[in-house]
């Protein structure tokens, strides 16, 4: 692909500086089929006594909340439940959330579910005890008083939330995305259970891997980059070269879910101190704007930023590429045939979007920090060039 900067001085690889770096995650990890078994002795570890579980309602109806209720019922535990979250979860959904927590006088919280559960949850943990709207809360590091304690339980593999720092949610009002983003949202404890995987479909199982492997990809070239996350993201890529096509084509092997939950928490563990790059600055306002699901906007996005960086930094990028797969020495070539493969084929076009459509996007791009962590800088041409490229 031949891109054509802005200008002379956006052809550069940033500064890529290995120091200093402070990398905290307080988040406990445990995991391993039938993990979820051990809730009711995390809680009391924790001290929660009145959990309230926050899920949406296809979680429960396809019989996933079942094993934390039967976990809990063999302690003589029980809690409360909110399934009220959306896909993509809404400030209306985490202020009635908070409410709940307030009006029941909840002292913990188990997130259950995917992505927008997780993120939904956290933050109406924060809300709860801020005593503040969420939009008050958005934005880096405004939550002054701890949250009540999340204890996270995902669902799916891709998006890492249960350790992660960022609350992602839509904001009706602007119709755009929003972020809280605070170390003090971090889930208390992250219980990976592969069980609770073995059922997603496919087409799930695809887009949130493909968001786990854009994770790892993306902290690996950020100009914030560290040897920690580095170590990270490249165990995140190699991971997920080794089991996501197993995971469509064998959706019970737990072997092959057990090491895409891994992946996707262990690409989160990078990026939570690296933040991004092109690919989430673009699919971040393309599901807000289009309502393009966030994975299979990423796997749409994430090969042309490939090739966007490859083209200063190829070498790095090999090794890449060598892990995701053992034959192959360019990246946004092994991505492209990774993403064939898990059945990913859909373009911008086919979500009605078209070049009149890019500039609120690209608008949106630009201010991203995740464009500022890209390791070749970006600006609107370039942007632009990458969503025509994807269409």
């Amino acid at each position: 692909m031949n891109y054509r900067p802005e200008s002379p001085d956006m052809v550069h690889v940033r500064h890529r500086s290995y120091h200093p770096f402070d990398y905290h995650v307080p988040t406990r990890i445990v995991g391993g089929p039938g993990a979820v078994a051990q809730l009711p002795a995390e809680l009391d570890r924790y001290g929660i006594e009145r959990p309230l579980i926050i899920t949406d309602a296809g979680i429960r109806a396809v019989g996933l909340l079942d094993p934390v209720l039967t976990a809990l019922t063999a302690e003589a535990r029980t809690a409360e439940i909110f399934d009220g979250i959306a896909s993509d979860p809404t400030t209306h959904s985490v202020e009635e959330a908070a409410r709940r927590i307030r009006e029941g006088g909840h002292d913990g919280i188990i997130a259950l579910g995917g992505g927008s559960p997780l993120d939904a949850a956290k933050a109406a943990a924060a809300v709860a005890t801020s005593g503040r709207p969420v939009l008050e809360l958005v934005g880096p590091e405004r939550i002054t008083t701890d949250p009540l304690p999340v204890i996270a339980i995902p669902t799916t593999a891709g998006t890492g939330s249960e350790v992660t720092r960022f609350c992602v949610l839509s904001d009706p009002a602007s119709s755009r995305k929003v972020s809280i983003s605070s170390m003090r949202v971090l889930p208390v404890l992250a219980i990976l259970d592969p069980e609770l995987t073995s059922g997603l479909p496919a087409p799930l199982t695809a887009a949130t891997g493909f968001d786990a492997l854009a994770h790892a990809i993306e902290s690996f070239g950020s100009v914030w980059n560290n040897p920690i996350s580095e170590g990270h993201a490249k165990n995140a890529v190699a991971l997920i070269g080794r089991h996501l096509l197993t995971a469509l084509r064998e959706p019970e092997n737990l072997e092959a879910r057990a090491g895409m939950l891994a992946a996707s928490c262990i690409a989160e563990l990078a990026a939570n101190s690296t933040r991004l790059g092109l690919t989430h600055a673009l699919a971040v306002p393309l599901g807000g704007l289009h309502s393009i699901p966030h994975g299979v906007a990423v796997a749409i996005v994430l090969p042309e930023m490939c090739a966007f960086n490859e083209e200063l930094e190829s070498t790095r990028y090999t090794e890449l590429a060598a892990l995701l797969s053992p034959d192959a020495d360019n990246l946004e070539r092994a991505v492209r045939e990774l993403r064939d493969a898990a059945g990913l084929t859909s373009r911008l076009r086919d979500w009605d979007v078209g070049e009149d459509d890019f500039a609120p996007v690209v608008e949106i791009a630009v201010g991203s920090d995740n464009t500022e962590a890209n390791p070749r800088a970006a600006g609107p041409g370039e942007l632009t060039e990458l969503l025509r490229a994807a269409l």
